[in-house]
């Protein structure tokens, strides 16, 4: 498969990005946002986004950000309407302002309605964790397409969530998942490579599994939630995330048309000092890590993970071998370039 180096690619996207209308401070954020998530192994979130959030800007559906109101405020907690903003740089300066309310009153949370896609949340939670908090973020966004346990209808989104702590290393340990089998990229980055599907990911109407990521979107078709035909789990988290995300957003819970569209996110922090030492809370975590992982491992096993730690070293390799880009979604970029007036790079 074509690879390309990280800095080539971050450079065609910020020109590409400032060509289609954000400024260059946004255009630097969400480019390294997306090159970012590729350099992690997270592709389906990575750089495939660019024609969707160009297009996008080009139709005036999504605008720079910077033109968010603030609805309702509390010592603690903002609600805030984004106008319809880049997601990304919104959700940065969310975690950054409950931040900074964790640091004043120990708990600070923006709930953000009408953004942009909001990308990676994984992104978002290691902000507070380098700041002496544990962040959280939690989405009741993308397409419902996530059946319910024991159902068969597209009812929820992939409804993901991202928790984030400090660790001694400087490396937060950092969880970020979907609580729908997987996110909808993931069966979009399969189509774009031509590869099929699990059969524990997708059913029809009438239960039959499905691995053709072709037929994603039609009506009949919908993902199992996370833990697939034993799902019950995965959607009673799903639900709950969409009760929080959706309810204390104002973007409204899941439905045929949710309150002001869906796809509201919260960021949280709490601010670790106010319980106990951060030096203290981080030795807790060394604790946790060594006894999780003096673990024996299985047969084939090499070592015990903690979450965050595969993406970096994901992160190291491509780093160095460069990042894998399928010819179909080069050409897509591609064309993109071409009609703002910018050259691309050759692909290695």
């Amino acid at each position: 498969m074509p690879t390309i180096q990280a800095t080539p690619l971050q450079a065609l996207g910020y020109a590409i990005f400032q060509a289609a209308g954000l400024p260059q401070d946004q255009a630097r954020i969400v480019t390294d946002h997306l090159v970012e998530s590729n350099l992690l192994g997270h592709d389906s979130h990575g750089i495939i986004r660019l024609p969707g959030y160009v297009q996008g800007l080009l139709k005036g559906t999504l605008k720079p950000a910077g033109n968010n109101t603030i609805v309702r405020e509390r010592p603690a907690a903002v609600v805030m309407d984004a106008g319809g903003g880049s997601g990304i740089v919104t959700a940065y300066q969310a975690m950054g302002m409950a931040v900074q309310r964790a640091k004043q009153h120990t708990f600070g949370a923006v709930a953000v309605h009408h953004s942009g896609h909001i990308g990676r949340l994984g992104a978002f939670p290691p902000l507070a964790a380098h700041a002496g908090c544990i962040g959280m973020i939690l989405l009741n966004g993308g397409a419902r397409f996530t059946a319910p346990f024991g159902g068969v209808g597209r009812r929820l989104p992939p409804n993901p969530l991202s928790i984030s702590v400090p660790t001694r290393n400087g490396l937060p340990m950092t969880l970020d998942i979907t609580t729908s089998m997987v996110a909808g990229g993931k069966v979009e980055l399969a189509h774009a490579r031509g590869q099929s599907l699990p059969t524990h990911w997708m059913i029809d109407a009438q239960g039959r599994a499905v691995v053709d990521p072709a037929v994603f979107w039609h009506d009949d078709i919908a993902m199992l939630p996370f833990g697939g035909p034993a799902g019950y789990k995965g959607y009673g988290l799903g639900i709950m995330v969409d009760a929080i995300a959706g309810g204390l957003s104002w973007a409204g819970c899941s439905t045929a048309q949710p309150t002001r569209g869906g796809s509201g996110f919260l960021a949280l922090a709490i601010d670790i000092d106010s319980f106990i030492d951060l030096d203290d809370f981080k030795g807790e975590m060394q604790i946790l890590a060594d006894w999780v992982k003096s673990s024996p491992t299985l047969p084939g096993v090499e070592r015990i993970y903690l979450p965050g730690e595969v993406e970096e070293e994901t992160r190291l390799r491509r780093t160095v071998e460069g990042i894998y880009i399928e010819p179909s979604t080069w050409e897509k970029i591609a064309e993109v370039a071409q009609g703002l007036g910018i050259s691309t790079p050759a692909l290695m």
